[in-house]
């Protein structure tokens, strides 16, 4: 009996607690969501059948249906007419088809909706004048990324002071001496040129001491230097313009041989009558008073006794052809007929003291434009197909340069124009940009 008046309290609050209504009213638990039950749940796009209020004309094409695969939308079966090579109805163009040729400077082009886009064809001035950068016993420049990358730096050495300097690009006050950043490595630097080493993205920089000797100064966070010998010294000569390709190989071009820079040092090539050098769509050209060098070994006769040349593939027929400059006044284009080169254009009257030649895309149309300083003015002969040039001059001071560099001044994606002027007088050199309008 006493065992039983122990047991009943315990039974009687088992029985109460079983009687609580809010566990008697509590659903059950919902199924777990899972793909393919028909209803869209967070992360699925659709479900079976279900595809909310998607369309193929929503999702950004013309006609089909959407359907739904893996809870994903799947457009296989949705059309969309610009973009497809063909003049639908509605469109002004289609990719290239029916875009009017910009007879200016720059180009015209197919928008994504398929109208026609002319903003980048420009009837003005296609350049710009940007302010100056003045540098006390500053020497020769060239235009580059360096790092961090973004918009473009003059490079310059500073013999006086055995240090080169790089002026960051300021979008609204253009390069700038305030805030330049000193590479000192207790050399004397003579000429620079920009080039990627290592192919890490990085622009690197290759470099012809006071003394002849060689450096290679790697970029990044930080500026390393690193010693190279070619057993040749650099004597009276020059670097090749990279002309704003970012190039594995750096080139010094000097009397009857050149020095190649790479991240693995510098190998020395013999060019015995060496009178002139460029860089080409293939590599390195050359040439002597009678034979024309490509760097992959092949040669050519020399059609003309040139003081410079540049090689493009002027016509679009996939070789590459020939600007020479001649001297007294004269340039001649020749084209790579494939078993030679034959004389197609001739620029005369130009001014005989002409240099810097170069042959690039300045416009942007897919026709490299042949390039040039003289006395007072910079050059520009637009290619306008078959051989066919357009002329663009810009007024400079009548000062011989003592650099001209092309490249991504303002970090738009074109070809800008910076060159630098000595001042004997003042000990001073001065860098102006010319601002590429076509971006």
């Amino acid at each position: 009996m006493h065992a039983m008046r122990r047991v009943l309290p315990v039974l009687v609050v088992w029985l109460v607690a079983c009687d609580d209504d809010d566990l008697r009213r509590r659903p059950p638990p919902e199924p777990m969501a899972m793909c393919g039950d028909g209803i869209i749940q967070d992360g699925e796009d659709c479900d079976a059948s279900a595809t909310g209020e998607a369309t193929c004309q929503t999702l950004g094409f013309d006609t089909g249906q959407v359907v739904c695969k893996a809870c994903k939308y799947d457009t296989t079966l949705c059309v969309k007419r610009c973009g497809n090579g063909v003049l639908d109805l509605g469109e002004s163009c289609d990719g290239t088809l029916n875009v009017p040729a910009c007879t200016n400077w720059g180009f015209n082009a197919c928008s994504d909706s398929c109208v026609v886009d002319t903003r980048r064809c420009l009837s003005t001035s296609p350049f710009e004048t940007g302010p100056e950068l003045t540098v006390d016993k500053g020497g020769n420049t060239v235009l580059g990324d360096m790092s961090p990358t973004g918009p473009g730096d003059v490079v310059m050495v500073v013999p006086a002071f055995n240090r080169i300097e790089i002026f960051p690009w300021n979008m609204t006050r253009g390069f700038e001496a305030t805030g330049s950043r000193k590479l000192s490595f207790q050399r004397t630097p003579r000429q620079v040129e920009v080039f990627d080493a290592n192919g890490d993205g990085i622009t690197d920089l290759a470099v012809c001491n006071d003394d002849s000797t060689t450096d290679l100064i790697v970029g990044g966070a930080t500026y390393s230097l690193t010693e190279i010998d070619a057993g040749t010294p650099c004597l009276s000569g020059r670097f090749l313009p990279t002309n704003g390709v970012a190039r594995r190989t750096a080139v010094f071009s000097q009397p009857n041989e050149t020095l190649w820079f790479s991240e693995g040092g510098i190998s020395v090539r013999q060019t015995a009558g060496m009178r002139a050098a460029a860089w080409g769509p293939h590599g390195v050209v050359w040439a002597t008073s009678l034979h024309f060098y490509f760097s992959d070994g092949g040669t050519a006769p020399m059609p003309e006794f040139a003081d410079e040349l540049g090689t493009a593939d002027l016509d679009g027929d996939g070789d590459e052809d020939l600007v020479l400059a001649l001297g007294a006044g004269n340039m001649q284009l020749f084209e790579n007929t494939g078993a030679g080169f034959a004389p197609r254009q001739t620029f005369d009257h130009v001014n005989s003291g002409l240099a810097h030649l170069r042959v690039v895309d300045f416009d942007q149309d897919g026709r490299d434009d042949v390039f040039w300083v003289e006395p007072a003015a910079f050059v520009v002969r637009r290619n306008d197909g078959a051989f066919t040039f357009t002329e663009t001059r810009v007024a400079i001071t009548d000062e011989r340069p003592s650099s001209v560099s092309l490249g991504d001044a303002d970090g738009d994606g074109d070809l800008d124009v910076a060159i630098t002027w000595p001042h004997g007088a003042t000990d001073r050199t001065t860098t102006r940009v010319w601002r590429n309008r076509v971006r």
